[in-house]
């Protein structure tokens, strides 16, 4: 209890980090990336912890043991392997540095932007996952800020929003449903892009699934390059995005129980 007294925890900024002071004395931020917190103190490593508590009490005991911020602090998002940070496509649409690049988050990756995209919503950079803050553009009214997909996607998997004003300055609510309805005219059942790099946009299972199979195999291979251009035909914005979701989703639940089924076939 005497070490939860002796902090303070600041504002979050708009990269989600808490600045944090120990006794008046500026000691680091703590963050939360993907269900786990971490505590920072320039020119010291960064330690994980279980919660934001736990990650402030590091801190604390590093001013104790005579510890003080040394140096610019550690850029936030540092790849933790060849595959992460590999940008999969040509614009906005790719996941940031920390999010490993694999067919599930692809396919999450591909149906949030789907899912903004009947939002009113432009992503303004890649799919962060669902609890990191996400800076995206409202085509309602043009304000950019950062929000949070989890809040967006509704929440226990309802669908609906939050909150249901968007942000401060939006389009007075009553004016929502006819500006979305609006953008809708705008999307399309089928791919209208040009093709690139040899086909268009892949719009049913079959042809999302060859697509997955050719992402995995090029990660199993380590051509992390090849791994990247599979991956922008089902990441690059689409006027038919929401129907390549569902198609993408159903055609990684078939390469999963297929996988699965060949490991059984193996093990007997």
């Amino acid at each position: 209890m005497e070490t939860q007294q002796r902090y303070v925890l600041g504002k979050r900024d708009e990269e989600g980090f808490y600045p944090v002071t120990v006794d008046e004395i500026p000691a680091g931020t703590v963050h939360r990336r993907h269900g786990s917190w971490y505590a920072t103190m320039p020119g010291h490593p960064v330690q994980r912890a279980a919660d934001r508590h736990q990650a402030a009490a590091h801190l604390v005991t590093l001013i104790d043991q005579g510890n003080r911020p040394t140096g610019p602090a550690p850029a936030p998002r540092t790849p933790a392997s060849p595959i992460e940070g590999l940008r999969a496509t040509r614009s906005y649409s790719h996941l940031v540095p920390q999010l490993r690049l694999s067919l599930a988050n692809l396919v999450r990756a591909a149906e949030a932007m789907a899912r903004l995209a009947e939002l009113g919503w432009r992503p303004l950079e890649g799919y962060p996952g669902a609890d990191q803050p996400w800076l995206m553009q409202c085509r309602l009214c043009g304000w950019k800020g950062r929000r949070f997909w989890s809040h967006l996607r509704g929440r226990n998997s309802d669908g609906i929003p939050r909150p249901i004003t968007r942000h401060p300055g939006c389009k007075p609510v009553s004016e929502h449903a006819q500006a979305l309805s609006d953008l809708a005219a705008l999307r399309t059942s089928s791919c209208p892009c040009p093709p690139f790099p040899r086909d268009k946009h892949p719009m049913d299972v079959d042809a999302c699934l060859d697509v997955l199979t050719s992402i995995q195999a090029a990660l199993d291979g380590k051509a992390h390059m090849s791994a990247a251009i599979h991956a922008r035909s089902i990441l690059e914005p689409c006027p038919a995005a929401t129907r390549r979701a569902t198609a993408l989703r159903a055609a990684y639940e078939r390469h999963v129980k297929t996988q699965r089924d060949l490991k059984a076939g193996k093990g007997k």
